[in-house]
């Protein structure tokens, strides 16, 4: 996992790595672009299709201008067709910008003023370096930003491969929210550290492939500067489970229960379980109502049944489970209430999903329940709520989430003192202490009903064997999208993949 920063932690490590080091800023200027210029001369030698020129920089008034004009720099010293398209030629730039500008003309760059002119000629390449992590998405563009970025979607349709300097203009790098004008970049070159933006949804369409060059920052300096709290990480590469000892039993590996399975509904208990197993838990343990009893028993013929309890009564008739999950499939009938209310307080790893969730949303003192059992010690329920879900337990974010999906997240797991999994593309998973992690494997495969249910078996099946309830959900996170990737691969289109075909991935995504 990497640690991924705002825009204005950005500012923060570039101030600060001068003032430690005592060089000029202007040094990071030039580590940056070169990143930038090594890669694109690496494409230019790799493809060269005779257009009037190999690049063409669009550079805008601030810092992410001054990394291509300093690139501009670099590549016509490497023999590369450089031309510069300067949106404000009469304007003076940030400082750094400015010596890079001065210093790319003194030494004969060609530099474009005029739309018409660059709306003329052919690049291979096009460098988009307008606004940078610069970009607020509650400003307005400028008129010239628009007509900039509207020229660059004529050139990316004739043919000219766009290339993002550290992050598509238009993308604001602390939500992903892109202005209607943002170009979509074919690649992104990013600088340092990768930014939220580029990671969250939809920066990480827009973005497209990011690719990190790395510069005068180690890990230690940049979180001595930024400090522990509220750090947000990419979800990706993470060691699937524990090896187990060849001698282990099934008493040694937990136990999972999953409770739902209404009438109609037992397809998603049976995922849930299913999935649950694939992780390797012990026993596999499943309440339902009676009529769904039968279906059960035939298709998860290994798991422990039990109907739910009737009255005011709990049932004691399975083996103490070691993580619940309840919800999935429930419907809303009195009897989940009920569970909800008696689960809470119990020192068991709890995950709540699906109809679990908007029975939740009724409950008035349902965020009052959720923050008890942290406050007695207990380890923070999980919420798995798509956004609709999200929606009804907290309706005056509405807004929230969908301008800012990773704050929405932060806010309920807040509120609710929980870890909280919002599902969609690049999941977000936010902890209590408002830590957070956005995932970086999946595909639109998972676009369909009974996708979440796997990924809360799997959740319930980890939770079940570890002591750590925020490893069991970061792990099963990622490996619910990484066996969405390989079903994909295996079945060569993301139309075809089901929920059960997940599962079956599930075997090759732990060996990875």
């Amino acid at each position: 996992m990497t640690r991924l920063i705002t825009r204005e932690q950005q500012k923060v490590l570039d101030s600060r790595f001068s003032e430690v080091t005592g060089l000029p800023s202007i040094l990071l200027m030039e580590q940056a672009a070169s990143g930038l210029s090594e890669f694109i001369v690496d494409l230019v030698h790799a493809y060269d299709i005779g257009t009037d020129y190999d690049v063409v920089f669009f550079t805008g008034a601030g810092n992410n201008g001054g990394d291509g004009w300093a690139s501009a720099r670099q590549l016509m010293a490497s023999g590369c067709r450089v031309s510069v398209y300067d949106l404000y030629p009469n304007r003076e730039l940030s400082p750094d910008a400015e010596i890079n500008r001065a210093a790319y003309k003194r030494l004969g760059g060609e530099v474009i003023t005029k739309r018409e002119d660059v709306a003329k000629i052919k690049a291979q390449f096009v460098v988009d370096a307008i606004y940078g992590t610069g970009f607020d998405v509650k400003r307005p563009l400028s008129d010239s930003a628009k007509e900039a970025l509207s020229l660059l979607v004529s050139m990316k349709e004739s043919g000219s491969l766009v290339i993002a300097c550290d992050i598509p203009s238009g993308v604001d790098a602390n939500t992903g929210i892109a202005a209607p004008e943002a170009v979509k970049a074919d690649v992104t070159i990013t600088f340092g550290r990768r930014k939220i933006g580029q990671v969250t949804h939809p920066g990480c369409m827009m973005s497209e492939q990011v690719i990190l060059r790395r510069i005068s920052m180690t890990d230690e300096f940049v979180d001595e500067t930024l400090g522990e709290e509220l750090c947000v990480y990419a979800l990706e590469n993470i060691c699937p489970v524990p090896d187990r000892a060849p001698d282990g039993h099934k008493g040694q590996f937990g136990r999972m229960l999953l409770i739902g399975g209404a009438e109609g509904m037992a397809g998603a208990m049976i995922l849930a379980a299913r999935a649950g197993e694939k992780m390797g838990v012990g026993y596999t343990m499943v309440r339902t109502v009676e009529s769904s009893m039968p279906l059960l028993a035939t298709a998860i013929p290994s798991a422990l049944l039990s109907t739910v309890p009737e009255g005011e009564g709990t049932k004691k008739d399975l083996p103490q489970p070691t993580a619940i999950a309840i919800g999935i499939g429930a419907g809303k009938a009195p009897w989940v209430e009920k569970a909800i209310r008696h689960l809470l307080p119990l020192d068991i790893p709890l995950i709540i999903d699906a109809d679990g969730l908007n029975v939740l949303a009724d409950m008035a003192d349902a965020f009052e329940l959720l923050r008890g059992r942290v406050e007695r010690g207990l380890p923070p329920a999980v919420l798995t709520p798509h956004p609709g879900e999200f929606t009804r337990l907290i309706p005056e974010a509405a807004q929230l989430l969908r301008e800012d999906r990773l704050k929405a997240a932060r806010l309920l797991a807040d509120r609710a003192q929980a870890i909280v999994v919002l599902k969609g593309m690049a999941t977000v998973i936010a902890m209590p202490n408002g830590a957070a992690y956005i995932n970086t494997s999946g595909n639109v495969g998972l676009a369909k009903g009974g996708s979440g249910d796997v990924l809360t078996g799997m959740i319930a099946g980890l939770a079940a064997q570890t002591d750590s309830i925020e490893s069991a959900v970061t792990r099963a996170v990622y490996l619910h999208g990484l066996a969405a990737d390989i079903a994909v691969d295996n079945l060569l289109s993301e139309t075809v993949v089901t929920p059960e075909d997940v599962i079956d991935a599930l075997g090759e995504a732990l060996m990875r």
